[in-house]
């Protein structure tokens, strides 16, 4: 499967930019969980509640990179959609090729 320098091009930065914001926002919830869980889990025993947040931390990363990179997949934002012409909108729509209306019998059809 090859793609053009240009595709390429716009689909790295989208890939980059939402892997990135996935992790952080994954960590941070995670971390945020993590110690959330840890304080009613634990009655705040500091050892306890810094695991969970180690935990949480691991668990957000992770899911915070399967989130972001199948978000950088989607299709591209509205107007940015790649293209083979510059302004495919302008070209004319492809019309269907259709037979011209007859008695509605070939000649395969009659019995010879």
């Amino acid at each position: 499967m090859s793609g053009s320098q240009a595709d390429e091009e716009r689909f790295e930065p989208r890939l980059k930019r939402r892997l990135s914001t996935g992790l952080v926002v994954g960590s941070l919830l995670g971390i945020a969980i993590g110690i959330a869980v840890g304080i009613f889990a634990f009655d705040g025993r500091t050892g306890a509640v810094a695991a969970c947040a180690i935990a949480g931390l691991i668990a957000g990363l992770i899911y915070g990179a399967i989130v972001g990179s199948f978000a950088g997949l989607e299709s591209p934002d509205p107007g940015q959609e790649p293209s083979e012409t510059s302004h495919p909108l302008s070209e004319p729509a492809v019309d269907e090729e259709r037979e011209p209306h007859g008695t509605g019998t070939r000649d395969a059809d009659r019995p010879g």
